[in-house]
């Protein structure tokens, strides 16, 4: 503690006025946050690679730039950050979450997201967990084993970027960089209780990398405990590098300002309530959680209207989503090609006959999946016509097993984890996960809601997200 401020659960924004004033020394922060990885990773299982040594010595080289009260202080100065593993940090291996590249050598050079927070002042400190190469979402593999929610630890965090959500949640870092190709930033947080982003496809670059994701559904972003944090975050990260000529240039006013605008400007504002897609049957607290949502924005002055639309091919969404999935198998296996082609058993067993499904895509396959992306494409385009955002469930249930779901199961009951989330990936909308206040039926654990926003409205949906926040009540778990 410092002063009234728990440490462990301070926002970034919080830590970070704190140690501008100097009330807080960034070694003081480190040794903190090293000693609650410490103590409670080793249940939770989040963080897979630490460099102390090297964020202790950052440390005090911040410590000494703020004493001096150097000129050109980074926003994020002094603040440990950790990376998710299938993001490059320089001296660190970067292993995608499978034994096959666990042994990789220190990567060279940094990601150019990694790069933007390092030029802002973050120490990076080390690595989270994942599922191999992204695809699960569960995070478990057999490079370094299960990840498991602080909430429940028989349960999972979630996955792709279930590592960063459990060390966010459990109060080891208050940011850690995440991805979402279906979903992978927005279920953790939902399932840990913390919020996630899903910026719009190219806003944050990508890249150095051997080969394009040609598919362009994933996009970077983070988990954090508060909607300014990821706001914050996304001034820092977001904006135009040659590298990638997808990326999108930095918007006109930074996020941070857009939060701090009248919120009577934000109350004209119309919100489409959308409950299955005519895919999903949410689990009832899900839709409680959902309602009191609606409810909060009523009274909060908001336009809200009930208004669900299926999912174009809503009736063979099961193969839409095998379909999705395969082609995405191919993408993954284009960018291990050399690996899994030599060293096919250094791989999970369930991965690479994952990686195999890639080999037999067909021409007819891709045209498919590729008609379907357009169909997508002007679904979506009709929903915002009248509308100025979507809000929906973020998941369909509560946290399941460390272990994985039974897909079978989610199949049969219609409660597949990405049924709300995959989407938006494939169209390029962005979409936000802020955790909404439990009630009877949830066991306690966290629960979410979605806002989806038109091409490039991010200022929207932190506007709006912060207004939920305000009128929520924060909650952590207790270890």
């Amino acid at each position: 503690m410092t002063g009234t401020t728990d440490l462990s659960y301070a926002s970034a924004t919080e830590l970070l006025a704190l140690l501008r004033s100097r009330a807080l020394s960034p070694v003081e922060l480190m040794n903190h946050t090293l000693d609650r990885i410490d103590t409670h990773d080793g249940v939770l299982n989040s963080v897979v690679r630490l460099d102390a040594e090297r964020a202790l010595a950052e440390a005090a080289d911040a410590a000494g730039r703020i004493a001096r009260d150097e000129p050109g202080l980074g926003p994020l100065t002094g603040l440990p950050v950790l990376v998710k593993d299938g993001e490059d940090v320089a001296g660190l291996p970067t292993s995608h979450g499978t034994r096959a590249f666990r042994d990789n050598p220190p990567a060279e050079r940094d990601s150019l997201h990694v790069a933007r927070l390092r030029v802002a002042g973050a120490i990076i400190i080390g690595k989270t967990n994942m599922p191999p190469m992204g695809a699960g979402v569960h995070t478990a593999n057999e490079a370094f084993g299960t990840s498991r929610n602080p909430w429940n630890t028989a349960l999972s965090p979630g996955g792709s970027s279930g590592g960063s959500a459990a060390a966010v949640a459990a109060g080891l870092v208050a940011l850690a960089t995440a991805g979402d190709g279906g979903g992978s930033t927005r279920i953790p947080a939902a399932l840990c209780g913390t919020v996630g982003l899903k910026p719009s496809r190219g806003r944050i670059p990508q890249g150095p990398a051997r080969s394009t994701h040609w598919p362009r559904n994933t996009v970077l972003g983070c988990v954090t405990r508060t909607v300014r944090d990821t706001a914050l975050h996304l001034d820092v990260a977001a904006g135009h590098h040659p590298a990638d000529p997808f990326s999108l240039p930095a918007p006109a006013v930074p996020y941070l300002d857009a939060l701090d605008r009248p919120a009577e400007g934000l109350r004209e504002i119309r919100i489409r309530v959308m409950r299955t897609f005519g895919v999903a049957r949410p689990a009832p607290e899900q839709l409680a959680a959902l309602e009191r949502t609606v409810s909060t924005l009523w009274d909060l002055g908001f336009r809200v209207v009930e208004a669900d639309a299926p999912l174009p091919g809503a009736d063979d969404f099961t193969s839409l989503i095998q379909l999705r999935q395969k082609v995405l198998a191919r993408a993954r296996l284009t960018g291990a090609l050399d690996t899994f082609t030599t060293r096919p058993q250094d791989f999970e067993p369930w991965f690479a006959a994952a990686l195999d499904q890639g080999r037999s895509v067909t021409i007819e396959e891709l045209a498919r999946y590729w008609e379907h992306r357009a169909r997508l494409d002007r679904w979506a385009a009709g929903l915002f016509t009248d509308h100025d955002l979507l809000l929906t469930p973020t998941v369909p249930t509560t946290a399941w097993p460390a272990e994985g779901p039974d897909i079978e199961t989610a199949i049969r009951e219609r409660t597949v984890p990405i049924a709300y989330t995959c989407v938006f990936n494939d169209t390029g909308h962005p979409a936000l996960t802020v955790p909404v206040a439990p009630a009877d039926g949830s066991a306690g654990l966290p629960l979410a809601v979605q806002l989806v926003a038109p091409h490039h409205r991010e200022d929207l949906l932190l506007g709006v997200g912060a207004l939920l926040e305000a009128a929520g009540r924060a909650r952590h778990p207790v270890l």
